[in-house]
């Protein structure tokens, strides 16, 4: 398996408290990241450490990665930690701190490929398989930022009550 290390840090004009919100509430991160293509959870209902979900992501380059998560760690409004499982196995972090009026996020992720192709191509190709994963972050960063400044929710509206 190829092991990759990747820390990316988003600049965010946005409280901590909203962006961990949005963080945390992965099942809306397609209105802003386009590189997730799905996400089902494996919990319903569940929200916190021992919820489960599957997710699929698609950067610039020919190929999707799918795989579980179980979140392992929530510090609101600070810390969100999960372990990944699937087409990438190991572990990612976001950590968040107030700066200059707004939120950095900073992402560590630590994972292996279990794919054929990937793993018999990262010697060759492990600087475009590092640049996929930098645009997919990148993109990440830009939607989330608009996103919040557009004053979007990040959690849905409860339904109403119907009337009686």
């Amino acid at each position: 398996m190829a092991a990759y290390h990747f820390v990316t840090r988003w600049q965010i004009r946005a409280p901590i408290e909203r962006v961990y919100e949005a963080l945390t509430t992965p099942e809306r991160y397609a209105e802003w990241w386009p590189s997730i293509v799905a996400y089902r959870s494996l919990t319903p209902g569940l929200t916190g450490v021992g919820a489960r979900a599957e997710r699929v992501v698609r950067g610039r380059l020919p190929y999707t990665l799918r795989y579980t998560t179980t979140t392992t760690k929530m510090d609101p409004p600070r810390e969100v930690a999960y372990n990944s499982e699937g087409d990438l196995i190991g572990r990612g972090r976001f950590t968040l701190e107030p700066r200059d009026g707004g939120t950095e996020v900073t992402f560590d992720w630590d994972v292996r490929t279990i794919g054929l192709a990937m793993n018999v191509l990262a010697p060759l190709l492990r600087l475009l398989f590092s640049w996929n994963h930098h645009w997919v972050m990148a993109q990440g960063g830009r939607g989330l930022g608009r996103w919040l400044e557009e004053g979007r929710p990040s959690r849905p509206s409860p339904e109403p009550s119907p009337a009686r």
